[in-house]
């Protein structure tokens, strides 16, 4: 079993690969050139406590945890297939949510998605023996892949006009996000990537759930720092002022302060 996504530790620690494979690729769109920029928006601003507060809020609402059942389940009742076949679609859906931990990790993995507005997983399968099906689904940080299109056109020899004639739609990861000359080709097939279905005003960028409280969440932040300027700046005169009055005779004190 070939991947070049290491196994997810889940105790923050960085994994270093000694060997690997390298590829090239060229970025004709240029689409997703600031992608990191804006994932590390987002995740710093989660890390706000009325962002965290709001965020906890929404993935409470959205996965409930039971110990007795599982958050999710496959809905066949409306699908045109036998019983025997949706038997087979519910135990294969079980396999991949024990694959994922879901039922432990389920929480995790829809914060992740609702932050970044993206998830990947990386589809790993026996190269010798696919019928075995799925060994094992990797995350992936959603910084360090990118999808990418190559659409293939020829000229029109009357109009002029651009005609495509192939369009190959496949995923670069990157152990070290922004590097424009090296990377991993994935396959289409090979990565399972979800996204939030929110695009920018210009069509073209992939945004978050958090993209809208930006601005609040910038001028909250602003605010608070200019609250503790205006403080520390006053605070040597309130002081003065209360020893000022302390040194006085009660009378002329209540005279001052009037």
């Amino acid at each position: 079993m070939l991947s070049p996504i290491p196994p997810n530790n889940g105790d923050g620690v960085d994994n270093f690969i000694a060997s690997g494979f390298y590829g090239s690729y060229v970025d004709i769109e240029g689409a997703y050139r600031n992608d990191q920029e804006l994932l590390k928006r987002y995740r710093e601003m989660s890390i706000h406590p009325e962002v965290d507060n709001a965020v906890e809020d929404v993935v409470n609402e959205a996965i409930v945890s039971d110990l007795y059942d599982s958050p999710v389940e496959v809905e066949l009742s409306n699908v045109n297939a036998s019983d025997k076949l949706k038997d087979i679609i519910r135990k294969e859906f079980e396999n991949v949510l024990e694959l994922m931990n879901f039922n432990s990790t389920g929480h995790d993995i829809f914060r992740k998605w609702y932050i970044d507005g993206r998830l990947a997983f990386h589809i790993v399968v026996n190269d010798t023996q696919l019928g075995k099906g799925i060994m094992d689904i990797r995350p992936i940080d959603s910084s360090k892949i990118r999808k990418v299109k190559e659409v293939k056109s020829k000229k029109d020899p009357i109009t002029g006009a651009k005609i495509i004639e192939e369009t190959n739609e496949h995923y670069i990861y990157q152990e070290k996000p922004g590097q424009q000359a090296s990377g991993i080709k994935l396959t289409k097939d090979s990565v399972l990537y979800v996204t939030s279905g929110l695009l920018d005003a210009d069509q073209k960028r992939l945004v978050s759930f958090l993209h809208k409280p930006l601005k609040p969440v910038n001028q909250l932040r602003m605010m608070e720092d200019s609250l503790v300027i205006y403080r520390l700046a006053r605070a040597p005169e309130r002081r003065i002022f209360y020893i000022d009055v302390g040194n006085m005779q009660k009378g002329k004190a209540e005279e001052y302060m009037k």
